[in-house]
């Protein structure tokens, strides 16, 4: 009789062990499905938060058009220029020119 007793026990024990063996496998699968969607859900949040700030941009390039229609002298210049850019000399004001580098002796 004790060693149907102990082989009932075991069997109770394998079968709730095989219970919480499924009931983890359930819980994997589940967390493996939720980590596969996670690349589109952070990709669909990233794009409703870009919106706005898309919006916005556009608003405000379409402003800076008609505000450079309207006044063509606040159009940006070119950097690239024919001439090199002459500041006026500060010695004129009767300050002392400074060197930016120091001469080589």
């Amino acid at each position: 009789m004790g060693r149907l007793l102990e082989h009932q026990d075991l069997q109770a024990a394998l079968t709730q062990s095989q219970e919480e063996l499924e009931r983890a496998r359930q819980q994997i699968a589940e967390l493996e499905s939720l980590l596969a969607e996670l690349p589109g859900i952070f990709e669909r949040k990233f794009s409703q938060r870009l919106e706005p700030i898309l919006e916005r941009q556009r608003l405000l390039s379409a402003e800076n058009e008609r505000l450079q229609q309207g006044h063509p002298q606040l159009k940006p210049q070119s950097l690239e220029r024919d001439e090199p850019l002459i500041l006026p000399l500060q010695s004129e004001r009767g300050a002392r020119v400074r060197p930016l580098w120091p001469e080589a002796a």
